[in-house]
């Protein structure tokens, strides 16, 4: 299980690569268990800076293999298929954690999990920050006060056949 621990925390963004792209932030990680069902993902892209903070199903061995494939599909979607807007990011994260956890296909199938997400991307040509959010919400303080986007109430994963989510993207 700590081996387990030193391979989800490899795909980790280091903090040096992070402090890179977002100088004045911070990550608080205290996974519950040693392997984690949280992670946290980060990707440059051109003017860009795209990050996810994600909540999976289940804590332990259960969360960490989601996280797994959490963090695979998110890198799959934004490298190899070139999708930069968060709510689109998020949309192809459901499809993608359906389709691997054979939930589109099966009426009844007896992998219910998925994650909450929060998907957020910054250009740093335009200065235009962009959200989206499955369940999760996005907290930023504008001119001293604390101010709250809501994410959209549809969780990330149960996709069946046919289905689509369509999550909201909102600009800043």
């Amino acid at each position: 299980i700590h081996y387990a621990k030193r391979i989800q925390n490899a795909i980790l963004p280091p903090d040096d690569f992070v402090r890179k792209f977002l100088p004045q932030t911070f990550i608080l990680f205290k996974p519950k268990d040693i392997v984690s069902g949280d992670f946290y993902w980060l990707a440059d892209k051109k003017d860009m800076v795209l990050f996810a903070a994600v909540d999976c199903t289940g804590h332990g061995v259960p969360g960490a293999f989601m996280s797994i494939v959490g963090h695979n599909m998110l890198e799959q979607i934004v490298n190899e298929h070139d999708i930069t807007q968060p709510s689109e990011i998020l949309e192809a994260l459901n499809k993608g954690v359906s389709d691997t956890l054979r939930q589109s296909y099966i009426d009844d199938n007896e992998v219910k999990d998925g994650m909450d997400c929060a998907v957020c991307m910054f250009n740093r040509k335009t200065n235009e920050f962009h959200f989206a959010g499955a369940m999760n919400p996005l907290y930023f303080v504008r001119n001293g006060e604390l101010k709250e986007i809501k994410g959209d109430k549809m969780p990330i994963g149960n996709l069946k056949v046919g289905e689509s989510r369509k999550y909201t993207n909102h600009v800043i």
